[in-house]
């Protein structure tokens, strides 16, 4: 159920544009490694991100016993998608059956799949020794320059898996030389056919 605003209450329905992008995510024939879904403010990013969220921790998409994770630049931007995703749980008596939720390490376990989804941000060196099967990189276009260790410490530690999923969701960078520019630039360029970019 959409967990807040005007709709509060009401089951959620994806738009179209939701649906089309989630499609091109999941039934890419070559499989997607990548996606990036860049878009105003105000468009249900962080809705969407806690629906993919779910969909992996207890979902269609859950491998026993995997980790998942949502990075962000700051706490209070982390806490969001992890709070959001908290009170989609407590809405609907079958997933607040299943999940566990941790609310100050910003966690939500699933105990009978053993997977389990942490928040984490910029500031908080927790971001090595993890393997995660997929990442949810928050408003990427907030990096300043075309690095960020917390988004290089998670993409290098998704190489333990066979198949991870790393999802941008994201407004745009404020220039051509920040990260989430980088790599838009990199997607148009269409060298690798497991990188999906809506625009």
């Amino acid at each position: 159920r959409i967990p807040e605003g005007k709709d509060v209450g009401k089951p959620v329905k994806l738009r179209d544009w939701q649906k089309r992008e989630i499609c091109r995510i999941y039934d890419n024939p070559h499989g997607t490694r990548r996606a990036i879904l860049s878009f105003g403010r105000k468009n249900g990013k962080t809705a969407l991100s806690a629906c993919i969220l779910l969909l992996h921790l207890c979902g269609p998409e859950a491998r026993p016993n995997s980790q998942l994770f949502s990075a962000a630049q700051s706490r209070d931007q982390a806490a969001l998608l992890f709070a959001l995703a908290a009170k989609m749980v407590r809405m609907n008596p079958d997933l607040s059956n299943n999940v566990t939720i941790r609310d100050t390490a910003k966690q939500l376990f699933c105990p009978e799949l053993g997977t389990l989804y942490r928040a984490l941000s910029a500031d908080a060196s927790t971001a090595y020794g993890l393997s995660p099967v997929l990442v949810i990189h928050d408003e990427l276009g907030q990096v300043k320059g075309p690095w960020s260790e917390l988004y290089d410490a998670l993409e290098t530690a998704t190489g333990a898996q066979e198949h991870p999923l790393s999802i941008i969701i994201s407004t745009q960078a404020p220039t051509d030389a920040d990260l989430l520019s980088v790599l838009i630039e990199d997607a148009e360029a269409g060298h690798d056919p497991r990188v999906v970019l809506a625009l």
